[in-house]
């Protein structure tokens, strides 16, 4: 018997075999909840890959519980539990999943490229580019290079297939190009002033966010939260204290290090339903301002 416990863990990894063991979510209709099961849309995109001679594998799958409590991320069904067993994976509803979904063909010694698939309750969400291979950190280095079912661009679950099969035609030129305005990035070194002025305009944007004085409220997502601010400057001041320079790059990729839904050494996880609309958020606002 297969089990996950998320007793005493908000992230568990899982593989998409235990993915799709999973009890299915359906409307009232019995049909997928959110218009298609996570596994489904997982295994569909890779069938879409190979359909176009691309060598396709899942490089991360996790699963996250929150403490949302009309849609918990995770849900343990006692009665499946008494016919499969204690924290049995069948008895599992699971409604917050994140994937990256990786595409080996473009590959150099540092990146690869990458499919991120974020599913949670608010509604589906998915992202190409760039991926560092030893950090596993998701770039997004433009707003065509993410799709929702939910904001203000919102499109409809049918469209997310289709946008990635686009995305998978396009891939050579698009990562390449990505790859080049990386390394602007690095180029562009950030002077202790222009780092305070950065951490600055970030708190700013925050402030501008999460107030309640509707003069100033400004109702746009930041690339960052209060807490990610402080870890940012954290690792930047220090970088400055060892006398090394720092760059654009230096400031996208410690951000993209916080993107991720399993905590590390160095940061603490991003709740799922954060993880690209930030990161794509942050890249944006780099590239702008520092006409990248």
């Amino acid at each position: 018997m297969e089990t996950l416990d998320f007793t005493n863990a908000r992230v568990l990894p899982l593989t998409l075999q235990q993915l799709e063991m999973t009890h299915k979510e359906n409307d009232i209709y019995g049909k997928p909840l959110k218009g298609v099961y996570h596994f489904e849309l997982i295994n569909e995109i890779i069938e879409t890959a190979n359909r176009n001679g691309l060598n396709c594998e899942v490089y991360d799958l996790f699963a996250a519980q929150n403490k949302d409590k009309q849609q918990p991320g995770v849900v343990l069904l006692p009665q499946v539990e008494a016919e499969k067993g204690k924290n049995a994976v069948e008895a599992h509803v699971l409604r917050r999943v994140y994937a990256n979904i990786r595409l080996t063909d473009f590959d150099d010694d540092t990146y690869t490229t990458n499919l991120a698939l974020s599913f949670h309750q608010r509604g589906v969400e998915l992202g190409f580019g760039n991926n560092v291979k030893i950090c596993h950190n998701q770039c997004m280095l433009g707003a065509d290079n993410y799709v929702s079912t939910y904001g203000n661009d919102k499109v409809d679950i049918s469209a997310i297939v289709p946008q990635a099969e686009k995305w998978m035609k396009e891939a050579e030129s698009r990562i390449l190009a990505e790859r080049e305005r990386i390394e602007r990035m690095k180029q562009r070194e950030l002077s202790v002033e222009e780092m305070y002025i950065l951490l600055g305009m970030l708190t700013v944007l925050r402030v501008q966010r999460d107030t309640k004085i509707k003069e100033i409220y400004n109702g746009k997502l930041y690339p960052l939260n209060q807490s990610q601010i402080n870890r940012l400057g954290e690792a930047m001041l220090l970088k400055t204290k060892k006398e090394e320079k720092v760059s654009v790059w230096d400031v996208y990729n410690t951000c993209t290090e916080m993107y991720k839904p399993m905590a590390s050494e160095s940061f603490p996880d991003t709740e799922i339903p954060n993880i690209l609309s930030q990161n794509v958020t942050l890249g944006r606002f780099l590239c702008e301002n520092y006409s990248l």
